[in-house]
């Protein structure tokens, strides 16, 4: 089927206005619809189809590789865009070739695996690849979220369907279907809309989680810019022993682009054990001094320390350390690795890790700063924080002053939030719009407008990652940190030496708290069994071992149950026994059975499984009594099955009849 005249130009201009690809587009469309005008084509062969088709794939992976080392899982997003692009030497081969088509096996590598082996398969059948070219470009342009994507795509697939309408069906039947699924097109539009965010969210949650659990030391993928409301989790993955809620930092990033955080020029060495029995590692050549220089003048150093337990995903993580740590200790781990910014990696580690972390005012973990990375404001963004920046005076301020300017303008005009909407401008960043416009965000918002802010007035600063300690569980005595206790703020370098700085409203815990699920004191508890049990498992020490007392009571209790039970059943079966064997005893003294022994005796045998009542009516031509045998015979069944059993005069009764009636037939032959 040949598509109509501008129908797959018309597409490509709507998927590059839509994706803020126009010039691109542009050049692509007209080279496209040039081919109604251009009467030269080149006489392709299948073979170099195939070549066509093998470059495009090898285009794509090349895309992915790329995209999802520079976004991680959102750069899929980024490729959905881009499709258009990469499929776009693929068509124009079609379009400027003699066929005017492909052969269906050069689309797929499986056609030619079995044409080369001489199968039999048939893959000679040719495809125009025109109409599911525009679907991939409809497809692509529905990722920019605009709102005249719906009225675009109904005109593009109108001016489709009308092209290749039936003759015999009158204009108006088709204008009426057409208005029709359109209305319900757009019903679901809309639907689609909002499942589609959510379950992009939670598909890219889940792929996050399953393949990038840890910390990357290296980019940090931030909820700037998205749509709906993130995640809470009230799993437990830190425990800290500590006299006071305190910030617990896993790693720093300089570059910032498009929403994420890189940190670049960072590469990880090798840290050494300080003892024999690699449990404390040093951080630094040298243990810190007793006193330091600040400000001009000598002040002691304030040595602290705290003790922290922490899962590990299959041994590896990223530790969890106070700022200005100098010494990890009680540690036993194999090997240890540290970066630039801050970060310590751990791998092949046991499932939980406890440590000891050592820490002063100084930072030895971050090195000095880098101008060039370190005072980096991407080119997006440079305007309206420079604005923003000069309307505050920063310019003017000291480092200090600086400091408290931002964040009493953080404190005064804006809000902590989860709710995460679409931009009021396709034209504004997501985060010139939390500055300009809403005004309210979650960390992540706070920490890079700090970051980028402190960078236009000549102060170097790295946007930092990690966890906030600050719920204290009375049940376990140490301060327990969730998952939704991660926490961004920034690292500023001022007057020799990094320094913490968070912008972020100080009530953002407490809301985070108010929205807890009711569960959590159940879920708690849960947790902590489970780390106790882990605890046993991984540190297997005479001082664990102690807690294992306690099961004893409870297995004790179980087994004494289990035994009376036991006990239980086989009395049971005893008396169900013995109340059987009393049942097939109950009857056998009966006086009918020296009747039966006579009848054998003179050859009237009973067939097996012949009851008695039939056995005695098959031998009726004895001379007996038919009254008395009935009588005989209704005394004795009753006597062997009835649970009542008879009575003494009924016994009686039946012995006199059976002494009668063998006096008559004991000669009887």
């Amino acid at each position: 089927m040949t598509h109509p005249p501008f129908l797959l130009g018309c597409t490509i201009l709507f998927w590059g206005w839509q994706s803020r690809l126009l010039p691109f587009a542009i050049l692509m469309a007209v080279l496209l619809e040039s081919a109604r005008w251009i009467k030269w084509r080149w006489a392709l062969s299948d073979k170099d189809f195939n070549r066509t088709t093998d470059l495009t794939s090898l285009s794509l992976v090349m895309a992915v590789l790329y995209l999802v080392n520079q976004q991680s899982v959102h750069g899929l997003m980024t490729l959905l865009n881009w499709l258009p692009m990469l499929l776009f030497l693929l068509v124009t081969a079609q379009i400027y070739s003699t066929h005017g088509s492909i052969k269906l096996s050069s689309l797929l590598l499986s056609l030619r695996h079995y044409e080369a082996k001489g199968s039999g398969i048939s893959s000679s059948q040719r495809v125009d690849v025109s109409y599911p070219y525009m679907m991939i470009c409809l497809l692509s342009a529905s990722v920019g979220y605009h709102p005249w994507f719906f009225v675009g795509t109904c005109l593009l697939v109108t001016y489709g369907l009308w092209a290749t309408r039936p003759q015999r069906y009158s204009i108006l039947l088709f204008a009426l279907f057409l208005m029709m699924g359109s209305v319900l097109g757009y019903v679901g539009h809309r639907t689609l809309f909002y499942l589609h965010i959510q379950v992009e969210k939670i598909m890219l949650d889940w792929f996050e989680e399953m393949l990038l659990a840890n910390r990357d030391p290296y980019r940090q993928n931030t909820a700037i810019g998205d749509i709906g409301r993130l995640k809470q989790s009230e799993r437990i993955i830190l425990r800290v022993d500590a006299p006071y809620p305190i910030l617990l930092r896993e790693a720093s990033y300089n570059i910032y682009f498009k929403t994420n955080w890189h940190a670049k020029q960072s590469s990880f060495t090798e840290i050494f054990p300080d003892n024999s029995d690699m449990s404390s590692w040093m951080f630094t050549p040298k243990s810190p001094l007793a006193h330091n220089f600040h400000n001009g003048e000598l002040q002691p150093n304030h040595f602290q320390k705290i003790d922290i337990s922490a899962f590990l995903l299959q041994g590896k993580g990223i530790l969890a350390l106070p700022h200005g740590t100098y010494q990890v200790s009680h540690l036993l781990v194999p090997s240890l690795q540290h970066n630039d910014f801050g970060a310590v990696k751990i791998e092949n580690g046991p499932g939980l890790i406890e440590y000891t972390a050592h820490f002063v005012q100084n930072t030895p973990l971050d090195t000095l700063p880098i101008q060039k990375n370190d005072l980096y404001i991407p080119p997006k963004e440079k305007d309206h924080l420079i604005e923003l920046s000069n309307n505050l005076g920063l310019y003017q301020k000291k480092p200090k002053e600086v400091l408290n300017t931002l964040a009493t303008f953080f404190n005064q005009n804006f809000q902590y939030s989860l709710n995460l909407t679409a931009l009021a401008s396709n034209r504004q960043t997501p985060l010139e719009n939390f500055l300009q416009n809403k005004r309210a965000g979650h960390c992540e918002y706070f920490a890079t407008a700090t970051t980028l802010l402190l960078r236009t007035v000549g102060i170097p600063s790295r946007y930092t990652v990690g966890y906030a300690a600050l719920e204290f569980s009375e049940l376990e005595n140490v301060y327990v940190v969730r998952q939704r206790h991660a926490h961004a703020w920034t690292l500023a370098y001022i007057n020799g030496r990094w320094q913490e700085f968070d912008t972020t409203p100080i009530d953002w815990n407490s809301f985070e708290e108010e929205r807890a699920a009711w569960w959590k004191p159940i879920y708690d508890l849960w947790a902590w069994f489970s780390y106790k049990f882990s605890k046993w498992r991984w540190y297997n020490s005479e001082s664990s071992n102690d807690w294992l007392l306690w099961l004893i009571l409870p297995l004790s209790l179980i087994l004494i149950w289990q035994l009376y039970l036991r006990e239980k059943v086989a009395r049971s079966q005893k008396k169900s026994a013995q109340r059987i064997k009393i049942s097939a005893i109950t009857g056998t003294d009966s006086a009918f059975f020296q009747i039966v022994q006579q009848l054998n005796k003179i050859g009237y045998i009973r067939q097996q499984g012949e009851t008695l009542m039939s056995w005695l009516k098959r031998i009726q031509a004895l001379e007996i009594s038919e009254a008395d045998m009935q009588t005989m015979l209704t005394i004795h069944q009753r006597y062997r099955f009835d649970p009542v059993g008879i009575n003494t005069e009924e016994q009686s009764v039946l012995t006199m009849h059976v002494e009668v009636w063998l006096r008559l037939n004991r000669n009887s032959k």
